[in-house]
């Protein structure tokens, strides 16, 4: 009864507790792809708008922030461009732990600036993880524009991903970061 959500002594529905949405859902957002183009603290060149107030939280950091939270879940209720945004970034924490391995924090700061430059699907490709999710571009420039924000996304969060994972010891990663490598998030990964 257990692996139904079913309590055996009552036969009730157990309580779910749900994942945590994004802030960065609101309606009037702009959006690529049906990700939401948002303003990031960033010094990596892209289509996101630079955010100048370094004290106001940006999407990386919400995320950054969630990662160990959510990556637990097997479900996610999507409700907005801002939630999509934070499945794809959940996804690709997931896949930059597992790049890190036991390097130290030099040698994991090449390896996942390599991981964001190389070759990666964008929505409308095959081998996309999240097709059912995020609609496809609906033009070339669109398809150009939403590659040139991933990737900003993706360095940028490299970054500071790797000021996290290596807070404590630049020699090691945390191991409260690194046991959470294997989890797959909705049972998806970046491939």
């Amino acid at each position: 009864y257990k692996r139904q959500g079913i309590n055996a002594e009552y036969g009730v529905p157990l309580p779910t507790m749900p994942a945590f949405q994004s802030s960065f859902n609101a309606a009037d957002t702009p959006t690529l792809c049906g990700l939401a183009l948002l303003p990031l603290k960033t010094k990596y060149k892209g289509p996101a708008p630079i955010e100048k107030d370094t004290t106001k939280e940006d999407i990386l950091d919400e995320v950054l922030d969630l990662f160990r939270a959510n990556v637990l879940f097997k479900n996610f209720e999507v409700q907005g461009p801002g939630d999509r945004l934070m499945v794809y970034l959940i996804l690709y924490i997931t896949q930059s732990l597992n790049r890190l391995g036991t390097s130290n924090k030099d040698a994991a700061t090449k390896a996942l600036y390599q991981l964001a430059i190389e070759k990666f699907s964008i929505p409308g490709e095959a081998g996309f993880a999240l097709g059912g999710i995020v609609p496809n571009p609906s033009s070339a420039g669109e398809g150009d524009q939403v590659r040139q924000y991933l990737l900003q996304l993706r360095q940028e969060l490299g970054t500071r991903l790797i000021e996290k994972v290596y807070a404590a010891d630049p020699t090691k990663p945390s191991k409260w970061w690194m046991a959470f490598a294997k989890r797959k998030f909705l049972n998806k990964e970046l491939k």
